[in-house]
């Protein structure tokens, strides 16, 4: 993260193309927000769009825009959001559903730098900056031909990698306590308070959601965990599920175990431990362990520990 923190900073006075990959829900459009507000153009226009959010037969008109009549329904001419992006930034989501058809002409728009509306004569002279977001392989779907490899590497001239959430390490705790204050102040609640038992549960879990599926869960524990605390039994059952079979794994290899060793290793770590708290003498290591002392000398006899 310190990676992304370093090249947005870097990235953020051009007007150089930014491609942001990584799974959905590791926050893509926040960092293409984030790059607009250290830009010139913080305060021309934002214009975002997810292709994968618009049926194909609308996306071309919504990108490009339209004149009176172009087709059924075209009762005025409209602006696309290419167009409204003058001046400002374009954020497209999702590049890489789009089809081959519209890669096409959005191709043509950045290196002409122009848009002509469906049904219009004239193209219109543009100044934006793209910034492009997605989840896909671009590389796997440009050799299957699923996008144009002119429009990858005119896109991809900056990309910026999100890593998981799960591969991102001391965030977790640092995203909680910011969305429990965040939601606690948007709802008027006493800020919540996490435990660190709980804590420990969520920095175990994957989250394939990333940090979507955390802000959602915390804004859920905000509203509704009575009280000031959330707790270990306010969390979900398939986050609970998961961090038990995790422990259970790491309990008890697949390979299995000895039972009897096991224990055995575990009755000779205590018993060491209590010596050692006791300067060696057996009748205080007794009592430490709440044993008699008879106990205490058959063990010690039995795993060969002097005291």
């Amino acid at each position: 993260m310190r990676q992304v923190y370093d090249t947005l900073g870097r990235v953020a006075n051009g007007n150089t193309t930014v491609t942001i990959r990584g799974e959905s829900g590791t926050g893509k459009e926040l960092v293409a927000r984030a790059i607009v507000a250290n830009s010139p153009r913080r305060d021309q226009a934002f214009i975002s769009i997810n292709c994968a959010a618009l049926p194909e037969a609308l996306i071309e008109s919504e990108l490009f825009g339209h004149e009176k009549g172009a087709f059924t329904g075209a009762h005025q001419a409209r602006a696309g959001q290419i167009e409204r992006a003058h001046g400002g930034t374009f954020f497209l989501d999702e590049i890489g559903t789009l089809g081959l058809a519209l890669q096409s002409k959005l191709l043509r728009v950045l290196e002409q730098h122009t848009v002509q509306r469906i049904g219009g004569k004239e193209p219109r002279k543009i100044d934006f900056r793209l910034i492009t977001a997605t989840n896909e392989d671009l590389e796997q779907a440009v050799h299957a031909g699923r996008f144009r490899e002119d429009l990858y590497y005119r896109i991809n001239v900056v990309p910026i990698f999100l890593p998981p959430l799960r591969e991102r390490e001391g965030d977790i705790a640092l995203l909680v306590d910011h969305f429990l204050r965040f939601y606690s102040a948007a709802n008027n609640l006493a800020v919540k308070t996490i435990d660190t038992e709980t804590l420990a549960v969520l920095e175990d879990y994957h989250w394939p959601g990333n940090v979507r599926e955390l802000e959602n869960l915390m804004q859920r524990l905000v509203l509704m965990v009575p009280g000031s605390a959330i707790a270990v039994k306010h969390l979900p059952q398939q986050i609970l599920y998961t961090s038990s079979a995790k422990q259970e794994a790491l309990l008890i290899p697949e390979e299995g175990l000895s039972f009897d060793e096991e224990m055995a290793r575990i009755e000779v770590a205590y018993l060491q431990a209590a010596l050692r708290r006791t300067g060696g003498r057996k009748s205080a290591a007794a009592d430490l362990l709440r044993m008699n002392g008879q106990k205490m000398k058959y063990l010690c006899r039995k795993y060969g520990l002097q005291g």
